[in-house]
């Protein structure tokens, strides 16, 4: 359970700032090639955000179907051992 929550603490980071940067860079690179400074860099940003969120809602679902999962295979084998009990 330990592994499951450092990749996705890691790939939650990732998801934020991976967008962020490349999006908001291409935005601040486009407002100085093209003299529009906050306008690219802002629209750029949202995009970054939507993104961010798609990612997240993406692997927030995949965590709860992982946890599920887990969660069945306590509930089928309660004689195991090396599994924690649920009530």
């Amino acid at each position: 359970m330990r592994e499951i929550i450092i990749a996705s603490s890691l790939y939650s980071i990732g998801s934020i700032l991976g967008p962020l940067l490349v999006f908001g860079g291409f935005g601040l690179i486009l407002d100085r090639v093209f003299d529009t400074k906050p306008v690219a860099l802002l629209i750029n940003i949202f995009v970054a955000f939507i993104i961010t969120n798609v990612l997240l809602f993406k692997k927030i679902k995949k965590i709860n179907g992982m946890m599920d999962a887990y969660r069945d295979e306590i509930k089928e084998a309660p004689d195991k051992p090396d599994l924690p009990k649920i009530n």
